[in-house]
């Protein structure tokens, strides 16, 4: 007679690691100098009729649009155009009409620029906004570089956290990396605005001064009981 001996192994399940979940935001700054110079323009009449206020603003901005064009590099968007009826007070009801229209003017080299704003402002138009800003792709490169600091210094308070709870890094259960802040506003030294004058003026000054790009980065990280 033959006789089999079975032998049953018997596996244990392993014990559940124990898990903790750690919520972090980490933000990191960087320091970029601005670099495209923006100005505000503006073109206004205040005469008898309408027809007349109209007729001096389109010739200003054609002039200054012409004008602008020729300067290589630089950006020219024309903004609202604005007529309406004026009145100088309740003992003066003399009717006359005043319209308004804005030009936009963008250059990545800003002396250019800031001697065409004097030739426009001895043009009769005036300076309303002056100042430096970054430029698209060099705010989305400091997003990009804010965002790469704020996920190094994530998993370093992460991995720090463990250590000071006695537990280990685990992973990152979910990032938010979509909350990068917007920039902030431009901080430059602006021009004040500028009427026409009878003799030439000399141009504006805008001096840039480095702004600040920031963005956070939000997590779930798993921590384990340390092996």
């Amino acid at each position: 007679m033959r006789r089999f001996l079975v032998i049953a192994l018997l596996v244990a399940p392993a014990a559940a690691h124990a898990e903790t979940l750690l919520r972090l935001a980490e933000t990191a700054t960087v320091m970029v100098h601005p670099d495209e110079l923006v100005a505000t323009l503006r073109a206004e009449a205040l005469v008898g009729t309408a027809a007349e206020a109209q007729a001096k603003v389109n010739a200003l901005v054609a002039d200054a649009v012409e004008h602008a064009k020729r300067l290589p590099g630089v950006k020219v968007a024309t903004g609202g155009y604005n007529v309406w009826r004026y009145f100088q007070g309740d003992k003066d009801r003399t009717q006359r009409w005043q319209a308004s229209q804005t030009i936009e003017l963008r250059s990545r080299d800003g002396a250019p620029l800031l001697g065409l704003i004097g030739e426009l402002q001895a043009r009769g138009l005036a300076v309303g906004g002056l100042g430096w800003e970054l430029a698209p792709e060099t705010a989305r490169t400091a997003r990009e570089q804010a965002t790469a600091q704020a996920i190094k210094g994530l998993r370093g308070r992460a991995e720090q956290a463990a250590g000071l709870l006695g537990l280990s890094f685990g992973e990152f259960k979910e990032v938010r990396l979509d909350n990068t802040r917007p920039l902030p506003p431009p901080t430059p030294r602006m021009a004040p605005m500028m009427a026409a004058a009878a003799a030439p003026p000399p141009p504006p000054t805008a001096e840039a001064e480095d702004v600040e790009v920031a963005a956070t980065v939000e997590a779930d990280v798993v921590l384990r009981a340390a092996p």
